[in-house]
């Protein structure tokens, strides 16, 4: 017989492993109606691909439905085999025998004699003779039971088979005597509680029995949830550890019809329909045995969760001679591509991924494209193309083409090439590629509403920051102002002493002047020149008075001005550079409108009032007040009017009489007098300001205080940030197992005391004598008095910190001036020293994954290649894309491997199409790959490529199968040698 063997491996195909046929033994309500019978198998919604035929204690109607099959009247179908149910000695609490089934490979040609010769070995004792489980001795116990030898046989028969029971015993020793039977047989056992083992869960004194049929069992018929979960190790207190211990191995569940009657015909009960994922051979059913979770599915659809569009279908090239598969089938699943060295593994993988338009092919000095064109071309005008699984095509030609020839189209596939996992894992890839990789990683498993229309990683995080950023730079700009004000109090109070003696000396030289004044008076105007040096004082300071209104009126005029130009340019701005940054809210035009900065009141009522009132003041003060004239009797001269005290000077001039060469002296002295009172004045006012600048500086180092820890709240804003865009990948570490377990992602800030120091060298003479002379006592005192609140501090500690740094080490660091520094520059060097001090471009945020604490960028290559694979293996959950990766267990050994990566591609493939290049045969076999490409090469010429040929099929293919044995175990013999040496027995492994 002819067996489907399907080159695209181990699709889902639907079964039913038990199922009756007219004439069963037992039971038979068909009427003998086989068109009916044969009808509802050709056309069962979804059609059923391989048959269990079942019979009561012999194959019966096996041989009669096998009959049918060879003629084609069972429609999809493309394999049968045989299903003898026996009743075992033992009855459930319903007093129903526990049914148990053998199921026979029919692949021996000898099959169905060699089944009928085991069977019959098998012993049932009945008044002193014992009866073979064939039809005849079923036949002679019917009528031995009935004492009636005339009975017809058919009636016999069933008597016979209802009375026939087996003992455990017995087909436990029967497999141990029988080689045949062990290499063809799987039994199963039925797991309900009316005729299967679950009936004896009741009774205590059976539980050692229940234990060891089903032990004994290789499958158990049952579909509940509930049972499926127990016998894969799903059950709390029934791990995959117990069921191995107790039970010898998981269990697949398998279900079927059970029909005895024609409507019963293919369909289970609640829909329960059995999937089986392999080639429709007996095979299967073993691998199913190994495989129980991944090769077995109840339920009305098979578990097929990735989708068409992104699965490769099919492979097929055109000018390529070199290649002896004009087209390779893929499976959906997960395709493991092997061979020796230089057979071509790499060449398949990186002509689907060229297909695929992966930035990896054709990349790197291992790259198969790139050997095959540089220096000379073998690959022009070859080209691929890909089938896609909603059948829509991708074409590529073959030979890879620089960036700058073309714009290469959207990744169809994420391909992981030699080059690029070794590149990953080298220390010179670690500072840009990884973190690239780690950031698309986490860029697609943030869910598209929160990627607020960005395309990548990059985009995503300069949109969260941008805000944080600006309002560090503009925290860091008040910073800086307000560094430069508390250097120009410094300077204000520095300036103060000599200010104070200077205005003495000033009030002294007036005093003089004056005196001088009176001296130019002729002799017996004593007292004229002594109102006249009053007028003249009230003059100056009258003078002084208009000079400051009018400058009071000026300063209102560039109010006014400020304010035309807010409104008509800054405001404007402003408000057009927010609704151009904050464009994606969404707000209406009318909206927006609330976010038009204005000035608080009616500004321009406040300046109109407010020029009055300067330009009513300067003409009182320069001309007087017309509606409350002086009376220059009563009125004290300082309160006169400009023109008035002017001319009252004036008049009284005339009358002193001084003479012509007099008054030119005279006049002379009066300006000079006049001048040193308004620089008196000016002094004044500066000795004033002076003396608040202790008050002004206090606030405005409180406030650069307060502005230096805003600064560290933007730095934790940014760290919240980073934060929440790694919280998916932080939940899919939180839940994992294994390296994933160790891995943790890590956001914490960064402080380079170096730059910080290298900073101050530029400024700091540390020759000078200071606290911090000695070498090495600035990063010292850094260290102990700053360092901890930079890297952990909260943003008061990080102020209060830096304020006791300045309080303590003030003195030193102005100390520390260069003495190069001209009078002129000491100014600015303090303006730098300050802005230095409040700096924070040595601080920083990092963020990446860590594994125990270590950064991955320290990590062994093994290990960084571990943490590379699983980040697309079991973080990367969104991506659903083919993933094609050549030969991912280099720098890796064979536990991790089996550990590490097994699960995860098994897990992986679920999701999405796992294509890989490997030598390890855990990641063929222990993976339970679906599909196996074997590459084959043989060299034509020194002058041209290899001839390429691909095998491809399931593992359950012996031709495959061997062909994995002899690749990467060497051989069935060097397995076996190797097995024997290291004295291994699963059935031990268990019972330890």
């Amino acid at each position: 017989m002819d067996f489907t063997k399907n080159p695209r491996g181990s699709l889902w195909h639907r079964w039913d492993p038990h199922l009756h046929a007219p004439g069963t033994l037992l039971s038979d309500q068909f009427k003998g109606d086989w068109a009916s019978y044969l009808e509802r198998i050709r056309n069962s919604p979804p059609a059923v691909r391989a048959l269990g035929v079942t019979d009561y204690f012999c194959i019966s109607t096996y041989r009669s439905v096998r009959e049918y099959f060879k003629k084609g009247e069972l429609g999809e179908v493309e394999f049968l085999f045989p299903n003898v149910e026996m009743r075992l000695d033992i009855k459930t609490e319903k007093k129903v025998p526990i049914n148990i089934h053998l199921l026979f490979s029919p692949e021996d040609k000898d099959h169905e004699d060699e089944i009928e010769r085991v069977l019959g070995q098998l012993k049932f004792e009945y008044r002193d003779r014992s009866y073979g489980c064939t039809l005849p001795e079923l036949v002679a116990l019917g009528k031995e039971y009935l004492e009636q030898s005339d009975v017809d046989e058919f009636h016999a028969r069933r008597t016979g088979a209802n009375q026939f029971k087996v003992s455990l015993q017995d087909l436990r020793a029967l497999f141990r005597q029988e080689k045949w039977l062990r290499q063809n047989c799987l039994v199963a056992v039925a797991g309900s509680s009316n005729d299967g083992t679950a009936g004896l869960q009741g009774d205590d004194s059976y539980s050692a029995m229940r234990r060891e049929i089903e032990r004994f069992a290789h499958i158990i018929f049952a579909s509940t949830p509930s049972q499926i979960e127990f016998w894969l190790g799903k059950k709390e207190g029934f791990d995959r550890n117990v069921i191995e211990h107790t039970y010898g191995g998981l269990k697949p569940c398998l279900h079927g019809s059970d029909a005895h009657r024609e409507e019963k015909v293919l369909e289970p009960s609640l829909d329960r329909l059995c999937w089986l994922k392999g080639d429709l051979t007996f095979e299967s059913l073993r691998q199913a045995v190994i495989e129980p979770e991944d090769r077995v599915w109840i339920g009305p659809t098979p578990p097929y969760h990735r989708i068409p569009p992104v699965v490769i279908s099919d492979v097929s090239t055109t000018e390529t001679p070199w290649l002896g598969n004009s087209k390779v089938e893929l499976n959906p699943g997960m395709v493991a591509i092997i061979g020796a060295r230089g057979s071509g593994k790499t060449a398949l993988a990186e002509i689907i991924a060229m297909g695929a338009h992966a930035q990896g092919a054709g990349v790197g000095e291992s790259s198969f494209l790139r050997r095959a064109s540089i220096p000379n071309d073998y690959l022009s005008p070859a080209s691929v193309r890909l089938i896609w699984g909603d059948g829509s095509p991708t074409d590529a030609y073959l030979r890879p083409e620089s960036d700058d020839d073309f714009e290469r189209p959207s990744e169809e596939a994420q391909y992981l090439s030699q080059h690029f996992v070794e590149n990953l894992c080298s220390a010179s890839g670690l500072a840009t590629e990884l973190r690239t990789e780690m950031e698309r990683v986490v860029f697609e498993s943030t869910d598209h509403t929160e990627r607020f229309g960005t395309d990548s990683f990059e985009e995503l995080l300069e949109l969260n920051l941008r805000p944080i950023i600006d309002r560090r730079r503009e925290l860091q700009e008040s910073i800086q102002a307000m560094s430069s004000e508390v250097a120009t109090e410094d300077i204000r109070k520095g300036q103060l002493p000599t200010q104070r003696t200077d205005l003495a000396a000033l009030k002294k030289q007036i005093e003089t002047a004056r005196a001088n004044l009176v001296k130019l008076v002729p002799k017996g105007q004593k007292e004229h020149a002594e109102i006249l040096g009053r007028l003249e004082s009230a003059r100056a300071a009258t003078e002084a008075k208009v000079e400051n209104l009018r400058r009071t009126r000026r300063e209102l005029d560039d109010l006014a001005g400020e304010v035309a130009h807010i409104r008509k340019s800054r405001e404007p701005a402003r408000f057009a550079d927010m609704r151009r940054r904050f464009a994606g809210t969404g707000l209406a035009a009318s909206e927006w409108a609330a976010f038009e900065m204005a000035f608080k009141t009616e500004v321009d009522a406040v300046l109109k009032a407010a020029k009055v009132r300067a330009d009513l003041a300067v003409k009182v003060a320069d001309e007087g007040d017309p509606k409350d004239p002086i009376d220059t009797k009563k009125t004290p001269t300082g309160q006169w009017p400009l023109k008035l005290v002017t001319t009252a000077r004036d008049q009284l001039k005339k009358t002193v009489g001084i003479d012509a060469q007099q008054q030119k002296k005279f006049t002379e002295l009066q300006q000079t007098v006049a001048k040193q009172e308004v620089a008196m004045k000016r002094l004044e006012s500066q000795i004033k300001t002076a003396e608040g600048a202790d008050k002004r500086r206090q606030e405005l180092v409180e406030s650069r205080r307060d502005a230096y820890g805003r600064v560290f709240e933007t730095l934790v804003e940014e760290q919240e940030v980073l934060e929440r865009m790694y919280a998916p990948l932080g939940r899919n570490l939180g839940d994992s197992k294994g390296t994933l377990s160790k891995l943790r992602f890590a956001v914490r800030r960064v402080v380079s005391v170096d730059r910080w120091i290298e900073a101050a060298d530029r400024l700091l003479d540390f020759r000078m004598d200071s606290e911090f002379r000695l070498r090495g006592s600035l990063r010292k005192k850094t260290e102990e008095h700053l360092l901890d609140a930079w890297k952990t501090g909260k943003a008061e500690d990080v102020a209060a910190g830096m304020e006791t740094f300045r309080t303590k080490f003030g003195k030193d660091l102005l100390a520390s001036m260069p003495p190069s520094l001209k009078p002129e520059e000491k100014s600015s060097w303090t303006q730098a020293v300050a802005a230095w001090l409040y700096s924070t471009e040595h601080i920083a945020i990092q963020y990446g994954i860590q594994y125990e604490g270590v950064a991955i960028e320290q990590l062994s290559p093994g290990t960084r290649g571990i943490v590379l694979l699983l980040l697309y293996l079991a973080v990367d959950l969104k991506d659903a894309r083919p993933l094609i990766v050549d030969q991912p267990e280099e720098n890796l050994d064979p536990n991790s491997v089996f550990e590490e990566l097994v699960p995860h591609f098994r897990e992986a493939r679920k999701r999405r199409q796992v294509i890989i290049v490997t030598h390890n045969a855990n990641l063929v076999v222990n993976t339970d790959a679906d599909q196996v490409i074997v590459a084959h090469s043989a060299r034509q010429s020194a002058d041209s490529l290899p001839f390429f040929t691909y095998d491809c099929g399931s593992l359950e293919n012996s031709a495959i199968r061997r062909n994995v044995c002899q690749i990467l175990e060497g051989g069935e013999r060097a397995f076996l040698e190797r097995e024997r040496r290291y004295r291994l027995r699963w059935d031990e492994e268990q019972a330890t």
